[in-house]
């Protein structure tokens, strides 16, 4: 889960959960697990999450739902401790939970006549996010419309059609990436040196924009963190 600093007014709060396979998330969605964790044990319990959900949020959640491409992670250090397969933390409804990372996303508004090119650019990019201290995971996340019901809601112009998410240990390891020559290099603000040496190369006009209109960058502290010890 994350809490929103900036940018769309989507939601200040927003859950991401990411699995293997869409087939795998379907089973889930119709286990008991879900259920569970959604009051859903029994009409009274749902009844009771449905109220005491009420009396927080400002409107219903927005479901949302992606394919994952480019995925990169690292192998964590540690593994956040779980309780029957979730976050047991000191939470008094008083003071809002401490931050246990920080996520910097990107939403990016692409038509489907550029949605394969757009797809190539990231691709043919030479990442070098592996090799930055305090880099933790990158995503770059398709909206699927396919996905109905459960309070799905419909796609429309002003959703972005792709969200990149770099999540990383915290937001000062975010800030030194950013002052650094790998974003440089990565946003075309800078060129390696085998490039900067090439006058033919360094002579190239930029490529054109393939989005409707500017990136939309977002940005979460992340909390109640839950990753297997793989990473992702």
């Amino acid at each position: 889960a994350g809490e929103k600093k900036n940018g769309t007014n989507r939601g200040n709060y927003v859950s991401f959960t990411v699995w293997q396979k869409k087939s795998q998330f379907s089973a889930w969605r119709k286990g008991d697990a879900f259920k569970e964790a959604h009051g859903g044990t029994s009409i009274g319990a749902f009844v009771s999450t449905m109220v005491k959900s009420a009396l927080i949020l400002k409107g219903p959640p927005r479901p949302a739902f992606y394919d994952g491409l480019l995925v990169q992670s690292i192998v964590p250090d540690s593994i956040p401790e779980t309780v029957d397969g979730w976050r047991n933390v000191d939470a008094n409804g008083e003071k809002v939970l401490p931050a246990e990372c920080f996520v910097a996303c990107n939403q990016f508004f692409v038509s489907k006549e550029n949605a394969a090119a757009f797809e190539k650019r990231w691709a043919d990019r030479d990442s070098k996010l592996k090799a930055c201290d305090g880099f933790v995971a990158f995503t770059m996340l398709r909206r699927d419309c396919q996905v109905k019901g459960h309070g799905t809601t419909a796609m429309t112009d002003e959703e972005p059609t792709y969200v990149s998410t770099t999540i990383w240990r915290d937001r000062k390891a975010f800030d030194s990436w950013r002052e650094g020559n790998a974003f440089k290099q990565a946003h075309g603000q800078a060129k390696p040196p085998s490039e900067a040496n090439d006058s033919k190369t360094s002579s190239q006009a930029p490529p054109q924009p393939l989005w409707n209109k500017p990136p939309n960058p977002v940005f979460y502290e992340g909390t109640l963190v839950i990753s297997t010890k793989e990473g992702a």
